[in-house]
């Protein structure tokens, strides 16, 4: 009796199992030709839980085949336990294969690449699985010993493809593959050894060439180029508005927060480093060591890349305290080391109309370390160079567009490793840099957009022959050209009062045109910018720079807010979320704007909670109006509040509702852009104001749709 049931279930077992391999077939042959019911999707997914299940059975079967057992009894129970386990390892196995199936019919995986390989490879171990359970008790012993080693190979090879799916290309092997990041500094490309390490790492675990959700592989630069469903990935110059910083940027519990939750994040440096690659214009072949010395990219890629086989210069001074460093720098002047615990210094200027020679002389307990100094477009006279003469370890000296006229030029002759000099912009003469000569480390010098002729030039190259002179653009040619945008020399974009307005071109002869109305300047008939220009009142200003025999340049905007009364303070009665802090209640009233970048420590944003700030005055002062900066970017969840309050009174106790403001709705198409929300009403004594900004519910028609928005503020004006 026992033997008839044992047969019969094993009939009924090679039965069910010629079935499945059935099924497997015909789902692996119709791919998503044919429909599928929701529950089989939901089977599908449990894919990756139960394929461990068949490939213990698999390989312990595949072991039992090659042991021989002495006692003839206990050989046989074994040779039915193995029969046994061999067909329960094929019907798991066929289960496993065929919720594989319905998986990859789903969005995200693609049908090339490993994704084939694997369903190829599924199929192969199924029907191996099945051939060894059929020919277990095959006379000649060799076969399924042989079959059994073949099964095993196989399913290691549709475990290596299957990882490759899930974790990435080289997934196994990743370990004991060299890896890009020991090319040498100066071999490094951004791209290839700085960006693509990354996205290998933490993202084409699922953007990889047979997994590609949201349509995106990030294998290739043309596939990162060709973006995905949501759009284009990046936008190359432009990090702000990029898909891919908005996504790494939302709360980590965000469905399109990328990486997932739950999967490794990117660190700090990592979206740093995606983040400036993308600002520098997202160049697949830029070399690192091609961009400037000072750019944030390159400054991270010296503490990723192995140093570059050539010479680095050898510093025998020991490092400054850095305590005296941090309370050096301030907002004017800023001293930093060349890189990472490094004891070289560079020290940068800023804002001419707050520079004195004193800022260069505090310095001096410096002079050991300092190897860099940045003096460009500040008032530096002749007079001053006798104090800059005394940094000793000065290499790079830029003097640039200062007050200087060359008559003291021999002062910087004393400096013994001196290998840098920029002139640009000044009047000096062929003969005062004869001044120069005695130099003793003099490698380059920058000469362009002085006053010195043609014949000038040769005779500086003539007498400076192991020099290189950089004279700049000088299209003999006359090939025309494109004017760079005018520079505005003023920092703030609030005010009080009146503020003046000064602008101006570092090409010579060039005319800066300018409206107030929003039209857009023309190079004929707009006003031309002189020195300066008096702002009273709020203005935007557009302005182009224009020459004759070249293109205008593109237009400049500016953005000027007045502010009548500046508070004593602005307590947050809610704390800002996510890492859009900024300062706190002081980033509402620093007069500094955020611009469109919201990461960029201006903007202080929230989405559970509504922004209440209350605003103390030092006196009662009459408002009837307040204005808020604001920001909508509906790709980054960012939208316009569902309502403004204010609200106004003598002390925090009495305030009563002076203006409840309720913008229009956002629309799918609306741009990226920094705006002002204005609230007027009667004119108030007030010194103590609320200030209530609402997130508003996401749309329907958003991705996001029924959660709350992000609402985000940059400042606070109130006249």
């Amino acid at each position: 009796m026992m033997k008839w049931n044992r047969i019969r279930w094993q009939d009924a077992g090679s039965q069910l199992l010629f079935a499945a391999n059935s099924f497997a077939l015909v789902l692996f042959i119709a791919g998503s030709n044919i429909a599928v019911p929701a529950w089989l999707q939901v089977m599908g997914r449990m894919h990756p839980l139960v394929l461990h299940f068949p490939i213990v059975l698999l390989m312990l079967g595949a072991l039992l085949l090659f042991i021989q057992l002495r006692d003839p009894a206990v050989n046989q129970w074994k040779i039915q336990f193995t029969s046994w386990l061999l067909l329960a390892a094929a019907l798991s196995t066929c289960v496993t294969v065929i919720m594989g199936l319905l998986l990859a019919r789903e969005d995200g995986y693609t049908s090339d690449g490993n994704i084939q390989w694997h369903k190829w490879g599924g199929m192969t171990v199924l029907w191996a699985a099945s051939a060894l359970y059929w020919l277990r008790g095959y006379a000649k012993a060799w076969l399924p010993k042989t079959g059994a080693i073949l099964t095993v190979i196989l399913l290691l090879l549709t475990g290596h493809w299957g990882a490759d799916i899930t974790h990435g290309n080289n997934f196994v092997l990743a370990p004991v593959t060299p890896r890009n990041s020991t090319v040498p500094f100066g071999k490094a490309l951004a791209y290839e050894h700085l960006v693509k390490p990354i996205l290998q790492e933490k993202c084409m675990n699922c953007h990889n060439a047979g997994k590609a959700k949201g349509g995106l592989s990030m294998e290739l630069p043309q596939q990162l180029l060709a973006g995905g469903k949501s759009g284009k990935l990046f936008i190359p110059g432009n990090p702000a508005v990029s898909l891919l910083i908005e996504r790494l940027h939302l709360p980590t519990d965000d469905k399109k927060h990328m990486p997932p939750a739950g999967k490794s994040q990117l660190t700090d440096e990592e979206v740093n480093i995606l983040y400036y690659w993308i600002r520098d214009g997202a160049d697949f072949k830029a070399a690192v060591a091609s961009l400037p010395a000072h750019d944030s990219l390159r400054m991270l890629a010296t503490t990723r890349l192995q140093p570059s086989a050539s010479p680095e210069p050898v510093y025998d001074f020991a490092a400054a305290d850095d305590k005296l460093v941090q309370k050096l720098s301030n907002n004017y002047r800023v001293v930093y080391p060349i890189s990472l615990h490094a004891a070289p210094l560079v020290a940068n200027w800023y804002n001419k109309d707050k520079f004195n020679i004193q800022s260069v002389s505090e310095l001096l307990p410096l002079k050991a370390q300092l190897i860099e100094m940045h003096l460009q477009k500040m008032p530096v006279q002749d007079a001053d160079l006798d104090i800059l003469a005394q940094f000793k370890e000065l290499r790079v000296l830029n003097l640039s567009f200062t007050n200087i006229t060359g008559n003291t030029l021999a002062a910087l002759a004393k400096l013994p490793h001196l290998k840098s000099l920029s002139l640009s912009g000044t009047p000096v003469t062929q003969q005062q840099l004869q001044q120069l000569k005695s130099a003793p480390a003099l490698q380059e010098l920058f000469l362009w957009n002085t006053s010195l002729s043609a014949n000038d030039f040769a005779q500086v190259q003539k007498n400076f022959s192991k020099v290189n002179i950089v004279r700049g653009f000088t299209n003999d040619q006359g090939e025309q050209l494109k004017l760079n945008q005018p520079v505005v020399l003023n920092t703030a974009a609030v005010f009080r009062n009146t503020m003046t307005l000064k602008m101006q071109h570092p090409v010579k002869g060039v005319e800066i045109r300018y409206t107030t109305d929003g039209t857009p300047p023309d190079s004929t008939q707009s006003p031309v910018f002189k020195d300066s220009l008096v702002i009273t009142d709020n203005m935007t200003i557009r302005a182009i720079a224009c020459k004759k025999g070249w293109y205008a340049s593109d237009p400049l905007q500016l953005s000027f807010s007045k502010t009548t009364y500046v508070p004593d303070s602005v307590l947050l009665l809610n704390q800002p979320e996510g890492t859009y802090l900024a300062e706190g209640g002081k980033t509402l009233i620093d007069g500094q704007k955020g611009g469109t970048d919201f990461g960029n420590g201006k903007w202080i944003g929230y989405t559970k909670n509504k922004l209440e700030a209350m605003v103390s005055f030092p006196q009662q002062v009459p408002v009837r109006s307040v204005t808020i900066g604001t920001i909508h970017n509906i790709n980054s969840y960012i939208f316009l509040p569902q309502q403004v309050e204010i609200w106004g009174g003598s002390d925090a106790q009495h305030l009563r509702l002076l203006k409840k403001v309720i913008p229009a709705p956002n629309k799918k198409d609306d741009p990226v852009t920094a705006m002002n929300i204005d609230c007027t009403f009667a004119t108030t004594q007030v010194s103590c104001m609320k200030i209530v900004m609402t997130p508003v519910v996401i749309p329907a028609w958003h991705p996001g749709k029924g959660k709350h928005a992000w609402v985000f503020a940059d400042e606070f004006l109130f006249n």
